[in-house]
């Protein structure tokens, strides 16, 4: 790498710091007043506003390469040329070529800021973060494994092995301990329906655990009182696109062997892979942006037609992982699709300049 090509590289990863530090201020400011909504909900106070923001950053940041990453390389090639800089450069010789190849230098280093934010820094961050809202505002606290979903209600373990697609539960484990941490009763249900502040359990096989022994009974329902409800499951259970990929690889292949619907979980693995060369063709259209049409306007114009592509790929992708979802598209072709059709629109304009 030559000096010119170090320069421009400093030159667009310091730029793109600074804006993804400026709409990282701005969605947090924004999470913030939305998360006041939630205040004094059960013991929610601003100490854990603060930490659950804190820890939702990885997340903000994975979220935002991509447009901070064009508005970046934008704002560092549009000050390079706004200062005649690029004008020098290409007059000593340099070639548009060469001047990409620093920008793709640039890529690689956001790839691998993505896939060390997506897949190290955002999974136990964001689980911490929904754990410590969850704890706050209901007193549970809940967690994902390969063989179903664990929360702890006061003294009561619950297991649920299914959350269906309507609210209920199927195939659930409670364990209840008494003060000196001593497994007492376990109740186990075939399913349970909430309604009225309760669950109602259905082929409930309860036995109770004393020094006389083991007491088991059967009923065909019963009424199961916690403070997990429905409207809490999406507190306290993490999205897929939160997991990392190692762990979709696995829950998806434990759906498969289990028959169940794998179309979300396959997205979203496809999503995480296209995520860094979705970074990589944000920065690469920004040269068109500099040599292309818009060469000649001032650097607020480049700007802007900057942020309107960035918010324009934000948006396509996001529709079309649900359009693709709805209709059945390839899980591969749903999430790398958005990113396929701005790389030939970068290439077009690429071709155009030369």
């Amino acid at each position: 790498m030559t000096i010119l090509q170090r320069y421009i590289a400093k030159t667009i990863l310091a730029s793109t710091l600074l804006v993804l530090l400026v709409l990282l201020g701005l969605y947090t400011f924004m999470d913030f007043i939305t998360e006041l909504d939630d205040f004094g909900k059960g013991s929610y106070q601003l100490a854990d506003i603060f930490w659950y923001i804190a820890l939702s950053m990885p997340k903000r940041i994975y979220e935002l390469l991509p447009i901070a990453a064009l508005l970046g390389s934008v704002l560092g090639l549009g000050s390079l040329a706004s200062q005649s800089e690029l004008v020098v450069m290409r007059a000593a010789g340099i070639s548009v070529q060469q001047i990409c190849k620093a920008v793709m230098i640039v890529a690689g280093c956001l790839m691998m800021v993505a896939v060390f934010t997506g897949e190290v820094l955002r999974p136990p961050a964001e689980q911490k973060a929904r754990e410590i809202q969850s704890m706050a505002q209901t007193g549970t606290v809940g967690s994902r494994s390969d063989n179903g979903f664990w929360t702890r209600d006061g003294n009561h373990f619950n297991h649920i092995k299914q959350i269906l697609p309507d609210g209920r539960f199927s195939g659930i484990s409670i364990y209840e301990f008494d003060p000196q941490n001593r497994l007492r009763i376990v109740t186990t249900a075939k399913e349970a329906e909430y309604d009225d502040d309760s669950w109602t359990l259905s082929d409930v096989v309860q036995s109770t655990i004393d020094e006389e022994g083991v007491r088991v009974r059967s009923v065909e329902f019963a009424r199961w009182k916690s403070q997990l409800n429905p409207g809490m499951v999406n507190i306290v259970v993490v999205p897929p696109e939160f997991l990392p990929v190692w762990s979709l690889v696995s829950y998806i292949n434990y759906l498969k062997r289990n028959h169940q619907a794998v179309e979300q979980y396959q997205i979203a693995f496809w999503m995480k892979v296209m995520m860094p060369l979705s970074s990589a063709v944000m920065v690469f259209l920004a040269v068109p942006f500099v040599f292309g049409p818009l060469r000649s306007s001032p650097i607020g114009g480049r700007i802007l037609a900057g942020t309107l592509v960035g918010i324009g790929f934000h948006l396509f992708n996001q529709s079309f992982q649900h359009i693709g979802l709805v209709f059945g598209v390839i899980p591969w072709l749903t999430a790398s699709f958005p990113t396929i059709v701005f790389a030939v629109i970068g290439l077009y304009f690429m071709r155009r300049i030369q």
